[in-house]
């Protein structure tokens, strides 16, 4: 089921988990325009369709992503903001917005909006010379692509504020500690391992990966009381349909639930 319409990455899908590959190894997978309008469209393509149930990101060769391709010389924006809110956040919020868990498999640098990506996945497995690094203050910018808000929201005002001023590499183990990495494994066994743990994920309930992911989305801006009350509305939506007696039904009858 390999779309191969695409340049710049790979789109592949086994049995219920999609596997996005950003493609430009010798560009240690920077974002040219190309790739850009590529993710809109591959996460689009993965966010719309209910047979996928996770999504994999990861880069080939040695790097995630090193961000912006700064060599581009021809992309048709206008200025750094269109390039931001036309380009990149659509298919950032694709990610963040889509009803399915997305991991990023993190093979290599992630770097500049390379991390934004990262950090806009919801669960990260990293292998242990990988690293995650808010490289603007370098070039005397400010993070972008929502990276900002992702990395003071995960790791608390203050280390994402002296990881972002200083440039500093935020390690695999150290990604570990702060629990912004969920796993960190050796390089060789990345892969295995980031299709190990989407398959367990893709077996289980997807309304209730879905919905999980949506409420916890929004507790990161909202208060108890909307939360609370966002819970009772989504649970009694769900309560007792097909997926729910299914699991009910499993847990009973001691077997492996089986969710259509």
């Amino acid at each position: 089921e390999n779309n191969m319409s695409f340049q710049t990455l790979t789109l592949e899908i086994d049995n219920h988990v999609a596997t996005i590959t950003l493609n430009r190894p010798e560009m240690m997978n920077a974002f040219s325009e190309q790739l850009i309008w590529e993710m809109g469209e591959a996460t689009k393509t993965v966010k719309d369709d209910s047979q996928i149930r996770v999504l994999v990101i990861t880069g080939e060769g040695r790097g995630f992503t090193a961000g912006a391709d700064l060599s581009e010389r021809d992309a048709s924006w206008s200025d750094t903001k269109d390039a931001l809110e036309r380009g990149y956040y659509p298919f950032l919020k694709n990610i963040i917005d889509m009803p399915k868990p997305v991991i990023g498999s993190i093979n290599g640098a992630a770097a500049g909006i390379g991390a934004a990506v990262a950090m806009a996945c919801d669960l990260r497995i990293m292998a242990k010379e990988a690293y995650i690094m808010s490289v603007f203050s370098n070039i005397a910018l400010v993070p972008d692509g929502g990276l900002s808000f992702l990395l003071t929201r995960e790791i608390g005002y203050s280390r994402a504020l002296e990881y972002a001023i200083e440039a500093k590499k935020i390690s695999a183990d150290e990604c570990l500690n702060l629990g912004i990495a969920n796993k960190v494994v050796e390089l060789d066994h990345l892969k295995e391992s980031t299709m190990e743990w989407a398959h367990h994920l893709s077996k289980r309930s997807p309304q209730a990966l879905a919905n999980t992911k949506k409420i916890m989305r929004q507790a990161v801006t909202q208060s108890y009381d909307e939360i609370f009350a966002e819970e009772a509305k989504i649970q009694q939506s769900i309560f007792s349909n097909e997926e729910n007696l299914e699991g009910v039904t499993a847990f009973f009858e001691k077997r492996e639930p089986n969710f259509k």
